[in-house]
Order: structure tokens, then sequence, then C-alpha cells
């Protein structure tokens, strides 16, 4: 499916260049370099995987399910209340992921060592359709369409690293630039009392 357009950096991406987004957004980290080892052993493999797939075709499985939100919107306190009850007890009650042997096997939903401000996931339209299609682990869609929005919205409700692309240090001119009509977010909105998007880093 690539070289193709992406509205995120409006512009024609690289099937690299799109992998290099998730290291930046999704992982909360650097990029490596286009000519690095870690780019092509992961470009290989991908093209190994992709061995006699149609050419410019969606195959299953490729994007997350598009889900009606909530006739009344979502509700942070249901989502509580399902996260607790359905996703706690892998990514911990404040979100915090779970290790083994220093590496996370669970990973944080919110946090420093979360997903960034940028990274798609942080779109609760996005995230709904992901824990829809395969949440709680080894139960995707057990939830409703509305439980999953509303989980999705209680874990986007909280702080996480900021968003690489932040504007001149505000978050007012970054949420201007790149989240207003980018689905449904939080990131730059107050919620209980807090204007989100102010971000975290990973203690010393």
């Amino acid at each position: 499916m690539y070289p193709a357009y992406r509205k995120k950096n409006n512009k024609v991406n690289t099937f690299t260049e799109r992998k290099q987004c998730c290291f930046e957004f999704s992982m909360n980290g650097k990029a490596p370099s286009s000519d690095s080892h870690v780019m092509k052993a992961l470009g290989t493999y991908a093209y190994w995987l992709a061995t006699k797939a149609p050419v410019g075709e969606n195959l299953p499985g490729r994007l997350y399910p598009v889900i009606p939100a909530p006739e009344k919107g979502f509700d942070l306190a249901k989502g509580k209340q399902i996260y607790v009850e359905q996703c706690s007890i892998c990514h911990g009650v404040e979100g915090q992921g779970q290790k083994s042997l220093g590496a996370f096997v669970f990973p944080p939903l919110w946090g420093w060592g979360s997903y960034n401000w940028g990274a798609g996931m942080h779109r609760i339209n996005t995230a709904a359709g992901f824990i829809k299609q395969n949440m709680p682990l080894g139960k995707g869609g057990s939830l409703t369409d509305d439980e999953a929005w509303h989980v999705a919205a209680y874990i986007n409700s909280h702080e996480r690293p900021q968003d690489p692309r932040l504007v001149d240090g505000s978050i007012e001119k970054t949420r201007k630039k790149y989240h207003e009509g980018d689905g449904v977010n939080l990131y730059g909105e107050t919620v209980n009392g807090v204007m989100l998007g102010q971000g975290i880093n990973q203690p010393d």
C-alpha cells in the first residue's frame, strides 16, 4: 500500500517513513535513520510477510473497524468502571502496564511510558475501534460499541507524553494545527479541571 499519502504529515510517505512515525509517536521514541539496520530489518521482514499478497489492495485486518459513537456521547465514569473490570488486570490500575524481566509485556496506556499525544491511538474513535476488535486480550468483540468508546475515552482522558510536533510551546496552537478535525480527541481540552496536553516525562 506504500508509498501512500498521509493526512498526518500532508505528504506521500514511503514505507520507511511510515515505520519511522511509529517509533516517534506510538512508541514515543526516536526514529532510526532510514538507512539503519533496524529499518532495513523491519522492511525486509514486512516484505517477506507480504509475499504473494496483492499490491494496492486492502487485506482483512489492515485497518481498525469504524464503530459508531454512543448516541449520548462517551461517558468517562462508565469508561473507568469498564477499565477497572476488564483492562486493569493487564494494564494496571493506573495504566502503568506490566513488566517481566525489565521489559513490558502489557504496555502502559497513559503516563510517561505510553504512546504520546501525537499517536493515532490518542484519538478516541481510533482507540475505540482497536479495543472493540482486539480487547480484552483473547476476548475481542466482547465489548459493545458504546463500551469500547467509553473505555477508550477514559484511557485517553489521562496525561501522556507531549506531541512531538508541539508548536511554539503552545498546547492551543498545537491543537489548532494538528488536532482539530483529527478525529475525536481530548488534546487541549479541560478534563476534571485540568487542561490535557501538557505532557509527562520519564521520571528521573
